[in-house]
């Protein structure tokens, strides 16, 4: 797996705030759906994990818009793991919005927990997950603290 993975989006009319410009909450759909491809690329289907017992929940966001993304613009999100607990609980997703000429529109910021479906507590992921992100993090890949229980 690679560190990073791209997906392209194309901005539909359904995306778009009242200014024409793609719209804040879509940023953070778009991420989100980034981060899916980016854990199905991992060998990680929705399936898989809901037959592990687990699931996925944002903890907080961070967005920094840069440039604008007009209607019919694709726009393409780099995702890269940025941030790990050893025990694999806790990650953080940076996702960089690029515009077709190659400018930054937008950098998204995601911290996030692998939750146990069943308890509804925080789980360290099972192993083979924990090692496809620990093998994505990043060179500045940074060390987060471990989930409270």
């Amino acid at each position: 797996m690679p560190d990073e993975l791209t997906k392209s989006f194309e901005v539909r009319w359904d995306d778009l705030d009242l200014n024409g410009h793609l719209r804040n909450t879509r940023y953070l759909e778009y991420a989100s759906t980034a981060r899916l491809a980016f854990l199905v690329a991992s060998g990680w289907t929705p399936r898989d994990l809901l037959k592990a017992g687990i699931g996925a929940v944002a903890l907080g966001e961070e967005v920094r818009y840069l440039r604008e993304v007009l209607p019919l613009e694709v726009v393409t999100v780099v995702s890269r793991v940025v941030g790990l607990s050893t025990d694999g609980a806790r990650w953080r997703f940076e996702h960089i919005f690029v515009r077709k000429d190659g400018k930054e529109a937008a950098v998204v910021r995601t911290l996030g927990t692998w939750i146990d479906l069943a308890a509804r507590r925080t789980t360290a992921p099972p192993a083979g997950l924990r090692a496809a992100l620990a093998g994505a993090g990043s060179e500045d890949c940074e060390l987060l603290e471990p989930a409270r229980a």
